[in-house]
């Protein structure tokens, strides 16, 4: 199917919320009946239903086959939409990446109660003039010994670099994320892993 184009703010809105989209989602992969989608969404008949209808009002979702239970189908499997009309461009970008930083975050937590259920933050000033903060143990303050297990990867840093520097750093990182995801496992016994590698010009320095 071809994709469509949509500057309804009532649409946009829709495919901008996580929980929504979630919903609309399976119709967009396939046909399938409510109770098909509730499956796969783990969101209740009746609640999905509701929605399925709101999404028929706003032309995103029709009902393919007459046959009972009902089969509806999203109108494309793609939707392109123009989000400047209903917010700014900083929000959309957020609205898009929360869901993941949140994800991220619930992972990180997991994995420091993991290591240890004791922790502390540590604000420090470098020489010059730079603050920065790090968690720490309790057996890590008082010296009793580096805390079991491997911490979550979770690297911030500031870097001058030049516009060739830069573009090589991002190739390379990159490139360590496509080779191991060729890499990836296909036993269920080992662990599956959320990585998110960003790259940004700071907007503190301009």
């Amino acid at each position: 199917m071809a994709h469509v184009i949509l500057d309804d703010p009532q649409v946009v809105e829709v495919l901008l919320d996580h929980d929504r989209m979630r919903l609309l989602t399976p119709f967009m992969a396939a046909p399938m009946t409510i109770a098909q989608a509730a499956e796969i969404t783990g969101s209740p008949p009746t609640s999905l239903g509701y929605w399925v209808k709101r999404f028929v009002r706003l032309g995103l979702v029709r009902e393919v086959a007459s046959q009972r239970p009902a089969v509806f189908g999203a109108v494309s499997n793609e939707f392109i939409v123009d989000p400047s009309r209903v917010m700014p461009l900083e929000e959309m970008l957020s609205g898009v990446q929360l869901p993941s930083w949140e994800r991220m975050l619930r992972g990180y937590a997991r994995e420091y109660q993991r290591v240890s259920p004791d922790w502390l933050l540590r604000f420090h000033v470098t020489p010059e003039g730079l603050l920065t903060r790090r968690e720490l143990t309790r057996e890590e303050l008082d010296g009793s010994g580096a805390p079991a297990g491997q911490r979550p990867l979770g690297e911030w840093a500031l870097l001058r670099l030049s516009r060739e520097d830069a573009q090589a750093f991002r190739e390379r990182l990159s490139g360590v994320v496509q080779e191991f995801l060729a890499r990836s496992s296909e036993d269920e016994s080992d662990s599956v892993y959320l990585v998110h590698v960003g790259l940004t010009r700071d907007p503190v320095h301009g």
